[in-house]
């Protein structure tokens, strides 16, 4: 090869390897910028279904306990979990894990590297005992870690394997070179003997159809949940899964003094594989960040979950999303009524459920209203003091323990 060949080829094989490596810096760093979101989301979710396990089993029986355990094992982006109270520890797994301190009687996570990251909760475990759930989450997944990683060793054995097949290419062409005795007699008689002898092959090789390249052929195939955390129309949850994840956030919400709103927002008729449905969906979750906490409604409604948000706060924040649902649907040359229904927690002990109906009468209000869109269920804190005073006097009557 000439110098000039020589430099373009190393500069091409530089490339590839600094391709490999950056891929991977640049893949994990991006995703360790987002991970305390996605760690969030997955602590929520965990709690979620140690709720909804809590409707099955009591809270940290045998059973229960060995239910967490798969669910520990299934989430990958669990590390080490632990539940405890200030005089006792009742849970923690994995025991082997070197998160989890074991330098005292009462086991902690332990946690010094920057992939992970803890959080914790309170549980209610009786009357007068508040257990502490604590989790070590990663913020990248290891799996995801690895994939990268090969990825990046496939750029990189790829450049390698090319320099070695061009080196010995190079080295075999100058042996070549070199046993030749170069007279015009011995140059001309072989280049037309090989002109001859090519011929045959070249008519050949034009009937021979080349195989397919098999990387090209391959298809990456996920295996996929039929139902899938998310809908594939929207983009963000099934309705399937909102009273479940409701019940749970309320449990959190009311351990821990918090307020709580959801906002059910209806396109009339617009059903949610529509275009403009795509479009509204990815306002919505551009807004409120958190895909598991927006939810399909009905045929043409979502329910936004919004914890620790108070009333005038999730008025606020509707008044600013009605105006701009609104230009999407105008852009779409629809005139589909929008509307807001709002429902809040109001410090109360109150189901899922309950919320939800009370936003679809807000929302029912709002649609006999069109100069109202923004409805909101405000609830009267002295009447429901006092139906919670009259249901507690008919169970002491009844002597039915309240």
């Amino acid at each position: 090869m000439t110098n000039k060949v020589v430099v373009i080829f190393s500069i091409l094989i530089i490339f590839i390897f600094s391709f490999g490596i950056f891929y991977f810096a640049i893949n994990v760093s991006d995703d360790l910028q987002k991970g305390s979101y996605e760690a969030d989301a997955q602590f929520r979710s965990f709690l979620a279904n140690m709720n909804y396990e809590i409707s099955n089993s009591p809270y940290l029986s045998p059973d229960y306990l060995e239910k967490l355990r798969n669910l520990i094992k299934q989430n990958e982006y669990i590390a080490a979990v632990t539940i405890k109270s200030e005089s006792n520890t009742y849970f923690a797994y994995p025991l082997s894990s070197k998160y989890i301190s074991a330098s005292s009687a009462s086991p902690e996570i332990y946690v010094t590297s920057p992939a992970l990251i803890v959080r914790s909760t309170d549980i209610p475990y009786n009357d007068t005992t508040d257990t502490e759930v604590q989790a070590a989450i990663y913020l990248i997944k290891p799996s995801q870690v690895f994939e990268y990683a090969l990825y990046s060793f496939y750029f990189i054995a790829g450049g390698t394997i090319l320099a070695l097949l061009v080196l010995f290419f190079s080295r075999k062409t100058k042996k070549t070179r070199k046993a030749v005795v170069t007279t015009e007699e011995n140059i001309i008689q072989p280049e037309k003997a090989v002109a001859d002898s090519v011929k045959p092959e070249q008519e050949s090789a034009v009937k021979i159809r080349t195989p397919a390249n098999p990387i090209q052929q391959r298809e990456s195939v996920k295996t996929i949940d039929p139902m899938g955390l998310f809908s594939p129309a929207t983009g963000i949850s099934w309705e399937s899964y909102l009273e479940t994840r409701l019940d749970a956030e309320l449990v959190r919400a009311a351990s821990s003094e918090q307020e709580f709103s959801i906002i059910n927002i209806k396109v009339e008729n617009l059903p949610h594989n529509h275009p403009c449905a795509k479009e509204i969906s990815s306002i919505l979750i551009e807004t409120f960040k958190f895909r598991d906490l927006l939810f399909e409604f009905s045929d043409d409604s979502y329910i936004c979950v919004l914890p620790n948000v108070d009333l005038n706060k999730t008025l606020s924040i509707s008044e600013s999303l009605y105006q701009e649902l609104k230009q999407v649907i105008s852009s779409f040359g629809l005139v589909n009524q929008l509307v807001f229904g709002i429902s809040t927690r109001a410090m109360r002990l109150i189901s899922g459920l309950r919320l939800v109906k009370e936003s679809i009468e807000a929302v029912n209000k709002a649609l006999e209203e069109p100069e109202l869109p923004i409805v909101a269920f405000r609830v009267n804190a002295e009447r429901y003091k006092q139906f919670l005073t009259e249901e507690l006097e008919k169970a002491n009557r009844a002597n039915v323990a309240y």
